[in-house]
Formats: C-alpha cells, sequence, structure tokens
C-alpha cells in the first residue's frame, strides 16, 4: 500500500466519483469480472478490488505482472475517437497516476469502453503549429490503439499535442497536477506510456456482461453444487459489496478481497430464504397468442434456403423434438420462457433480418445462433427475479427453434410484416 500512499502527494485532480447513472452497472459489471477472473488465477494469495479508487475500477494482486491494475469502465451511448473529451480527460487521469507511482512498471492501466469508434479531425492550426501541411485531416489513432496496430511518427505527435493541451487545459496552475512533468515528457516516452495502456472498444452491453459474470459464477473455485441455481444472487451481493464499499471514506475500507468473495459464498448457502425468486406470471399470455404462420421449422428453412442440408435439417428438428420434452411441472416455466424469448428474439430478426430473398445456410445457422444468444442473455436476466431453471445452450436452441416449428417467427419475418 506504501505505492499509494505516494499518489497523494502532489494535488491533483480527484477523478474517483465518476458517472454513478447510465453507465453505472456497466461499471459495476467489470469491476466483478476483472476480479473473478483474477481470484481464479491467484490461487495462493489474496486479490483486492475497489471501485471509486484511483479510477472506476482497480485491482491489487501481488501474483499479477502489475501489482496494481486500474480500469476506466465506460459505457457511451454516441461515437468516440482519441479527441473526444472523455477519452482525453481519462488520458489526464491516467497522466496523473503514472507520474504519481514515478513511472512504475507496478501500475497497468486499461479503458474498457462500450461505443463505436470515429476519426479523429485534427484542426490545420494543430498541424500547423507541429510542421505539418495546414490543413485539416482524419486520423485513426484510437482505432489503431484498440486493435493494438503501432502508431506511425505522425499519429504520435498529433496524440502528444492533443494530451498536453488537454492537461495544460485542466491544469493551468503550474503548482498543481504534474504540468511540469508533462512539459519535460519526450515523444519516445509519451509513446510508451500510450502504448502501455489496454484500449477495448467493444459494443458490449450490460446484459452480455451480465452473462459473462454469471458465467465466471459458475467456474470460479468456490463455487459447488450447493450453489446451483444461486448465481443471480451471488452475482448481486457481489456488485452489492463493491458497491456499498465504493463510499468508504478511507481507501482500504473500499477494497473487497478474495476472503470477503469467500465469505459471499458461505454465507448464500446459510440465508433462511436462499430464494425468494417467484413463478414467471407471463406463463398465463402463452395460450392466447395467436399464430399466423403455419409453416413448420423445416418449410421455413426451405422456403428462404432450397438447397439447405437435409442432414442438418434433421438434426434440427430433432434439437426441436427435444426441447418438447417438459416434465409436467415444468409446463408453466417452459410457457413463460417461451413467451419471453419470443419478444426478444421476435424484435431482432425483423431488425436485422438480411434484406435478400433467399438465404444461405450460413446465414441461417449464423441467425439461430444469435438467437440463442439473445435468449441465453435474456433468460440469465429473467433469473434475477423469477425461478427459471438453469438451461444450457443446446437447450435454449432447441427452445427458440420450437419457437419458428410453432408458427411464431420465420426467417422471412421482415417480408411478411412488410405484406
Amino acid at each position: 500500500m506504501a505505492a499509494e500512499e505516494s499518489a497523494i502527494d502532489v494535488e491533483h485532480i480527484s477523478r474517483e466519483a465518476g458517472d454513478k447513472t447510465k453507465g453505472f452497472r456497466f461499471q459495476k459489471l467489470r469491476a466483478a469480472i476483472r476480479f473473478l477472473q483474477r481470484v481464479q488465477e491467484n490461487t495462493d494469495g489474496q486479490v483486492y478490488c475497489a471501485m471509486e479508487l484511483l479510477e472506476d475500477s482497480v485491482l491489487y494482486d501481488g501474483n499479477s505482472n502489475s501489482l496494481i491494475s486500474g480500469e476506466e469502465n465506460k459505457y457511451y451511448g454516441s461515437r468516440i475517437s482519441f479527441n473526444s473529451k472523455a477519452v482525453k480527460n481519462t488520458l489526464v487521469a491516467f497522466l496523473d497516476l503514472y507520474f504519481s507511482f514515478m513511472r512504475s512498471n507496478d501500475v497497468k492501466l486499461g479503458v474498457y469502453a462500450s461505443a463505436e469508434i470515429a476519426q479523429e479531425r485534427i484542426t490545420a492550426e494543430l498541424r500547423k503549429r507541429l510542421g505539418f501541411e495546414e490543413a485539416q485531416k482524419h486520423y485513426d489513432i484510437l482505432c489503431h490503439l484498440s486493435s493494438g496496430v503501432e502508431l506511425d511518427e505522425e499519429e504520435k505527435l498529433v496524440a502528444f499535442e492533443v494530451v498536453k493541451g488537454e492537461y495544460f487545459e485542466q491544469y493551468p496552475d503550474a503548482t498543481k497536477g504534474y504540468r511540469t512533468f508533462v512539459e519535460s515528457m519526450t515523444l519516445p516516452e509519451f509513446s510508451k506510456f500510450l502504448q502501455s495502456i489496454d484500449w477495448t472498444v467493444t459494443n458490449e452491453s450490460n446484459e452480455s456482461l451480465e452473462a459473462t459474470a454469471l458465467q465466471l459464477i459458475r467456474t470460479c473455485r468456490l463455487f459447488n453444487h450447493r450453489h446451483t441455481g444461486l448465481e443471480t444472487f451471488l452475482l448481486s451481493a457481489l456488485l452489492d459489496e463493491l458497491e456499498r464499499r465504493s463510499g468508504s471514506k478511507r481507501s482500504i475500507d473500499r477494497l473487497v478481497s478474495t476472503d470477503s468473495l469467500k465469505t459471499i459464498f458461505q454465507q448464500i448457502l446459510l440465508s433462511p430464504a436462499q430464494d425468494e425468486r417467484y413463478e414467471d406470471p407471463v406463463w398465463k399470455q402463452w395460450d392466447d397468442l395467436d399464430a399466423e404462420d403455419f409453416r413448420n421449422l423445416a418449410e421455413k428453412i426451405t422456403s428462404v434456403c432450397p438447397n439447405f442440408d437435409p442432414r442438418l435439417l434433421k438434426a434440427l428438428a430433432r434439437s426441436c423434438a427435444l426441447a418438447r420434452t417438459v416434465e409436467p411441472e415444468g409446463e408453466r416455466e417452459m410457457k413463460g420462457l417461451l413467451r419471453r424469448i419470443l419478444d426478444v428474439c421476435e424484435e431482432h430478426l425483423l431488425l436485422n433480418r438480411p434484406p435478400a430473398a433467399e438465404l444461405t445456410q450460413q446465414q441461417i445457422t449464423d441467425i439461430l445462433a444469435e438467437q440463442t444468444r439473445l435468449a441465453e442473455n435474456h433468460l440469465a436476466s429473467l433469473r434475477g427475479r423469477y425461478r427459471y431453471a438453469l438451461r444450457d445452450t443446446h437447450s435454449l436452441k432447441g427452445a427458440v427453434l420450437t419457437l419458428f416449428d410453432d408458427c411464431f417467427l420465420a426467417f422471412d419475418e421482415a417480408k411478411r410484416a412488410e405484406s
């Protein structure tokens, strides 16, 4: 913890309290995922995780290549570039940490953002200042960083100028922050600093992150058969603990440790009310749905892909038949599940179905795979409130196939909707 204490010797802008509205769950889920991954890998010592400490989330792990791992976790509703205010603000914060910890290799920084990447539009004035042609130009700096492509010399110069400009704007007073350090920083040092950051810009949603976190709970070395069915409660308890501790005044009190996680796994088994979830009432709506397309699964596939492999078609039909094998006491649950995933699958088909009149076999299998993924993510979210049994990917694919076979979904859904 000596390294952390050195970070407060110089007065600089506090960035520990981020946006706790739209992206706060995204931040919590990323913290939980990183923590669970490190706990799984470190079987000998303690791993510590905290939110709103140094960065959006931070890990302390003595068995890792870097003692401290800080990550900015943001969910952006618009496209971002290296020249975006949010990215520049993050880099100023990272420079503060870089100099706070005396350029130590014990600190590893990263950006994990859900957004689309845009090009950087650099003004003619800035380019002239760097000795380039006085003309506006577009760059792909953030795109190259996130894909692991090394920046060329011009991109490095532009990136350095952009970050320095932001740093000096935020720290106009040379007595605060590390302005003098930034002023004396060389381009090679800045380039090394920039390339050392883990840049991840993805299309991850809170739903997909939650599915990943639940899978890490199931595969955690602390998980055993008695925890089956309690995954959502375990994840909720971990997220609540991270959030609760993030408000502590003392830095050390914000840390959730491996032992804290062990306690969560133990206490949930001792809880007098392990499962307060109730039956999903939407099962009652299933029998009231009106079917409009009376073709079966095989007919719907061959209508858009006449050359579909007959052997694969039979395999899909068997999966569909197997999914219909439900115990009498499970009929309500299955009806509720089908009713729930019908909405997400139908909407996806309407919005994403390829415009071509005919589809290839690969396109059809891709659609089924995506529909299964949507069903899996939706079930993971439903299980936080309702009693739904654990289902593997194959059984959920069978459930999706029954929606096609039972006249509710079709591969030419968009075409039928327009007619």
